[in-house]
């Protein structure tokens, strides 16, 4: 039995590849606005995400302790 053979991929215009590149630089640049925007309005954004993430791993290494195994 034969294995099948695999098309290759499409290849894309020049023109299309440059759209997409546009698409992720406008994403980026979106996501890095709100970034702004939240650490602007709200400036103990990241002490207040490091102590939750802190309440968090505390949390997780006592259940570990607390295994028998």
């Amino acid at each position: 039995m034969k294995p099948a053979m695999r098309k290759p991929p499409p290849i894309t215009p020049p023109s299309r590849r440059r759209a997409q590149l546009g698409q992720a630089l406008i994403e980026y640049s979106v996501i890095t606005a709100l970034a702004v925007l939240v650490l602007v309005a709200f400036p103990d954004a990241i002490p207040a995400l490091l102590n939750a993430l802190k309440n968090v791993y505390e949390s997780f290494t006592f259940a570990i302790s607390l295994s028998w195994i």
